[in-house]
């Protein structure tokens, strides 16, 4: 073999090296623009992904679809609507699901094909839709309430979608707004969260009353099976481990985690003033992200796609704004 083929033959073997290498994931902000904070994301992959919000009483409902770029695309879609979306999600058939302000929920192809279309719900209602969740088209749960910390006759709303219609699920009251509703994977179990400590499982057919011992609203329960599940609210991160809840400890200092989301191989908690916390799931050992970088952003929602990229969305929701901006920060190779 010639020197120069000699070389050659080793800047291959070297460049194929670099290309195996891995990359050192890293946070980056992938949208800061006016038109609505973003309070929610879902998809079927990292580049296939719908993020949802809206103007909080400032403007009107506000989608972003994700490609890999975003693009608002409420109007395209036949959305002009004042009300917020609050949450956004997906069934394995196909069909996206978004809710929000006085009832409003929105379904249509994930592909994005067709504009969205309206279910109305079985009532009038002046509630927030705050959490969808399902397992199938003819398996979704809707939650929501009006979030006052008193008591009103839309509080406790659990609203269920056989495939034909939406029917109201009668839940033990507790005068609580509802916010979010989750369910592993192969199981027959859901949690649903909400105002004052409020969460609930669902399971055989019967309710039972899991509430945690905190004033603070649990705004996200989210889980990665039916033996780990996490939820979140105030300056709290709680844990399931199939048996019974406890609060996380060690956790670095806070000011408000508003969304938890449980990836293949890490937890992501988000939440006021850049709040990002991320959990290894193979070590167990959590990893502060508030400096890295500093965000000036208030995060409220995490979803974590297939294959290991994070996003966190959110913006201006907890100060008000004539213009709400909305923010979308992702975790991943640059």
């Amino acid at each position: 073999m010639t020197p120069i083929v000699a070389w050659r033959s080793l800047m291959a073997v070297v460049g194929l090296a670099a290309c195996a290498a891995p990359c050192q994931p890293e946070w980056n902000i992938a949208l800061d623009s006016p038109g609505g904070a973003l309070l929610a994301g879902w998809g079927r992959a990292a580049d296939d992904a719908w993020l949802v919000g809206g103007g909080l009483g400032q403007g009107r409902a506000r989608i972003v679809r994700w490609t890999g770029q975003p693009a608002d695309v409420a109007a395209a879609l036949g959305v002009e609507r004042g009300e917020t979306l609050w949450w956004v999600w997906g069934s394995p058939e196909g069909t996206v699901w978004m809710v929000g302000e006085r009832g409003l929920v929105l379904r249509g192809p994930a592909d994005g094909s067709e504009p969205l279309a309206i279910v109305e719900p079985p009532a009038p209602t002046e509630a927030t839709l705050y959490g969808i969740w399902g397992r199938g088209d003819d398996d979704v749960w809707l939650v929501g309430g009006i979030a006052n910390q008193r008591g009103d006759l839309d509080d406790d709303l659990v609203l269920h979608w056989d495939g034909e219609r939406l029917v109201r699920v009668a839940l033990p009251r507790r005068d609580a707004a509802l916010f979010k509703v989750w369910g592993p994977d192969g199981d027959d179990q859901l949690w649903v969260s909400g105002e004052s400590g409020t969460l609930w499982r669902y399971q055989d057919n019967a309710w039972t009353d899991h509430a945690l011992a905190t004033a603070a609203s649990i705004l996200t329960v989210h889980g990665c099976g039916p033996d780990e599940a996490y939820a979140v609210g105030g300056r709290h991160v709680w844990q399931w481990d199939g048996v019974g809840w406890g609060e996380v400890s060690g956790l670095p200092s806070f000011a408000l985690a508003a969304g938890v989301a449980c990836g293949d191989d890490e937890v992501l908690v988000v939440g006021a003033q850049g709040v990002r916390l991320r959990k290894d799931r193979r070590t167990g050992a959590w990893h502060d992200d508030q400096l890295a970088p500093f965000m000036d952003h208030d995060l409220h929602g995490a979803w974590a796609a297939p294959g290991g990229e994070l996003f966190a969305v959110g913006g201006d929701y907890l100060i008000p704004a004539v213009d709400p901006r909305g923010l979308i920060a992702r975790h991943g190779c640059p």
